[in-house]
């Protein structure tokens, strides 16, 4: 049945042995386009007689003998009826109900039907008929990318490719971005088997999804792909690429590589692409070459009259001026401008002809208000700026800027700078500013302006006018907010990065009960808003610090199960069963201003680092059952750092015995896979882990006592692909050196490269490279930062006066 196939433990419902896809799609079943464009396409390069059969099925025509389409794609009359209810079901939901009944008689009449066509479970024709309906549920396209991941590539490696491909379309439709990395790496395998045009629809589908930074690990790899096979990828493809807003600085090398690999010139769209994606990533040098190559018209294609016209260059330097980090550069940059401008206007006019090669400004005497903007920005960001010449320059600005929308981008840009200063005294008079101008906030303006709010532990008001100015999160095709350099006159909207930014301001003046509530209530609270890595590492980070919280009496009756004699305040055992009317006044009540509140340090009435880490175990394991079955490369000899061994003799005991088990996960059975679901209905198809990610998730686990599953959180990284930076990796051997180093003794009686902790170090070397390895000074840092907060004992909240003068109460 199709439950071995997904390897994922489905819910049982009473008096149904195989589940009801068809029960189980929702009232508000998402709206989503049909896959023909994909098939037409694919049909151009891929001359197969089952394809053919597929399409006929899908779209009849009538043009061809259907008895010789049997015949050419190979398929007799006695399997076509018997997968006829799947191919003509009106949904994917009723195919899968289908299916599952003719697997159920197909699998007690023989055991080895399927096994002896080698064509696996489904015949490669009737799963791309399944897979060209559209899913009303994340839970049948998940479903349908389990079958398309587990069905072989063999006989027809053209078709078993188009069915990760249609699998992998529907994830992105639905914003399933963690299955959607998983089948796009598992078709990256297949690497051999590629042709161009399969890699240009991959590319293309992934540039038309909603732009996140986890997918570019996907991107990258299929780029490499191509430059290693030396593939043609057109221009359309080039630029649905560099148009994506999530498209990063090393995203845009490897398609510099590719066009060089090929002898591709960039034409003038590209290179403009090329300049502003290298400025937000800080490449000054990359930056600097398709700059000079827009103004020497160095790429492919017309010279256009508008390249040397003043908004065209005045837009290119702006986004040139991000590559910027030092301020005193960029204001000698913007000085130069401005002597090239003077030149050309006292140069005569057969003398003018060589200036536009050189970047100048409109007039001499005039910055537009843009390249300002972007110095600023610059100056906000270099942390070695002083506070007084930032105000200065702000002050400076105003008289420059004659806008009111650029005036409070300005005010905005210098807040979030002071925020990370730390100087919240100074932050006071500019929030009034930008308080009394909130109707003209844009979303990454809102966010600043909340975080500032609950730093100044006001996050009431913070909350109230996320709630008077967003609008509901409804499209995010568009892509999340830029940075604070960006201004639009659009109103704000709820995404993922504002709540994330409230989150972490909860978090920062020692609220994680709030951080918890939002996470139970998320989906009503801010319908339509899905947690991401981000928001997962920022619940993980809530509950590391929970622990500071916590009471004696508290966690002995807890322990004890004896929790019901506590009075429970906020009810946080029922938070996930609240009404969006009754999450709205929870949440309201639980961040009006008390002073005789005390964070007790629990979620759902037990410790939230208990819950915390089943929550991790089900996201990771549901979205990727395959982890279930992973083992750690090394075990540890202790449970945790306060259980040192006290003599060689309890060194040996432990060195002999084999240590504490064998570092699989704790808390659940080893057995058990969970279905992506969870009891509430709630899905987390959105959460593709990130190594900041992972970093959290590995200081919550050693502030549990439970270390020892380091090794398997490394080994969880590497099945996923993600590169862990030399700080991820130096935090993990500081916690796993407290599990695994043994006595004196007994380390000089293994001898080197014989301990669990040199062992793991070798494993890592092996993964990451040597290049990848932490050193000292990454070694050094780690462990400053795990003793820093091991000696704190809560973070403190700075009360600045004159905050509730800014705010109508």
């Amino acid at each position: 049945m199709l439950r071995s196939l997904f390897r994922a433990r489905l819910p049982q419902r009473p008096a149904l042995a195989l589940r009801r896809y068809s029960l189980d799609t929702p009232s508000h079943a998402h709206p989503t386009p049909s896959a023909d464009f994909l098939l037409d396409a694919y049909r151009k390069h891929c001359q197969n007689p089952a394809l053919d059969l597929v399409v006929t099925l899908e779209k009849p025509a009538g043009r061809y003998s259907f008895n010789n389409l049997l015949r050419s794609a190979s398929v007799s009359h006695a399997e076509y009826d018997q997968w006829q209810p799947v191919t003509t079901a009106p949904t994917m939901a009723v195919a899968l109900d289908r299916a599952q009944a003719i697997l159920a008689a197909k699998q007690g009449a023989s055991h080895h039907s399927d096994s002896a066509n080698g064509s696996g479970i489904f015949p490669t024709w009737a799963l791309l008929s399944l897979l060209c309906k559209p899913p009303l549920s994340e839970t049948e396209a998940f479903v349908a990318h389990r079958l398309a991941v587990s069905h072989p590539l063999t006989p027809s490696p053209d078709l078993g490719i188009l069915a990760l491909i249609l699998a992998a379309f529907w994830l992105t439709r639905l914003k399933m971005h963690a299955p959607l990395q998983t089948i796009l790496f598992h078709l990256a395998r297949y690497h051999k088997h590629l042709h161009p045009y399969q890699v240009a629809l991959v590319l293309r589908m992934i540039a038309g999804a909603e732009p996140i930074p986890e997918l570019q690990r996907v991107i990258s790899a299929f780029l490499h792909i191509a430059i290693r096979r030396k593939m043609y990828l057109s221009s359309g493809v080039y630029r649905a690429l560099l148009d994506n807003p999530a498209t990063s600085g090393p995203t845009a090398f490897m398609i510099e590589r590719h066009m060089k690999r090929i002898g591709y010139t960039p034409n003038l769209s590209h290179s403009r692409a090329f300049v502003r994606i290298y400025g937000d990533s800080g490449r000054r040098k990359q930056a600097a070459r398709h700059w000079r190559r827009i103004r020497h018209g160095e790429f492919f294609g017309q010279v256009p009259e508008y390249i040397n016209s003043d908004d065209f260059q005045a837009h290119t330097v702006e986004d040139y001026l991000k590559a910027f980090k030092d301020p005193v550069q960029a204001t000698s940059y913007v000085h130069y401008m401005a002597k090239n401008a003077a030149k050309a206007r006292e140069a005569l006019p057969d003398e003018s002809l060589d200036l536009p090669l050189k970047p100048a400004l409109r007039k001499p005497d005039d910055v537009p208000p843009n390249v300002w903007l972007r110095v600023l920005l610059v100056a906000a960001r270099d942390p070695k700026t002083p506070t007084a010449r930032l105000l200065t320059l702000l002050e400076e600005g105003r008289r420059v800027l004659h806008n009111s929308s650029k005036t409070l981008l300005a005010t905005t840009i210098v807040i979030k700078s002071l925020l990370r200063r730390g100087e919240f005294e100074e932050i006071l008079p500019l929030l009034s500013f930008a308080l009394r101008q909130k109707h003209m906030l844009d979303t990454a303006q809102l966010s600043i302006v909340v975080e500032a709010l609950t730093v100044l532990n006001r996050p009431d008001a913070a909350y109230r006018l996320i709630r008077e100015l967003a609008q509901p999160h409804t499209d995010v095709s568009a892509g999340p907010p830029t940075s604070e350099g960006s201004s639009s006159s659009k109103d704000p909207q709820v995404d993922t990065q504002l709540v994330n930014t409230f989150m972490i301001a909860l978090l920062r003046i020692g609220r994680p009960d709030a951080v918890f509530y939002l996470w139970d209530t998320l989906p009503r609270v801010f319908p339509g808003v899905e947690p991401s890595a981000t928001t997962l590492a920022i619940l993980l980070k809530s509950a590391r610090f929970a622990r500071k919280c916590e009471g004696a009496l508290q966690v002995a009756l807890q322990d004890f199960g004896l929790r019901r004699l506590l009075s429970r305040r906020g009810g946080d055992a029922t938070t996930q069963t609240l009404d969006r009317a009754q999450a709205l006044e929870g949440l309201e009540r639980l961040l009006r201003r008390d002073e005789r509140r005390v964070v007790n340090g629990f979620w759902r009435g037990e410790r939230a680092g208990a819950v915390a880490l089943r929550l991790v175990w089900r996201i990771m394991v549901g979205n990727w059952p395959l982890l279930a079955s992973l083992r750690p490369p090394v075990r540890a000899i202790r449970r945790n750092a306060d259980e040192q061994a006290l003599s060689p003799v309890a060194d040996l005991f432990h060195s002999v015995g084999g240590g504490q088990g064998d570092g699989g996960s704790q808390g659940e059975d080893d057995g058990e896979v969970l279905f992506p679901v969870d009891e509430n209905g709630r899905t987390y198809f959105g959460i593709v882990p990130h190594d900041v990610m992972f970093r959290a998730l590995l200081d919550l686990l050693a502030e549990e006592d439970q270390a020892g599953q380091v090794p398997l959180v490394l080994a969880w990284m590497k099945h996923l692909r993600v590169r862990p930076s030399k700080d991820t990796l130096a935090t993990a051997l500081v916690y796993w050196g407290e599990v695994s180093l043994e006595g004196p003794l007994i380390e000089r009686w293994k001898g080197p490269g014989r301990s669990e902790y040199e062992r793991l170090v070798e494993w890592i070397g092996k993964w990451v490279g040597k290049k990848g390895v932490p050193e000292r000074e990454e070694m050094q840092r780690a462990l400053r930062r795990v003793q820093y907060f091991r000696d704190m004992r809560t973070i403190g909240v700075r009360k600045v006066e004159g905050v509730d003068e800014l705010i109508d109460v």
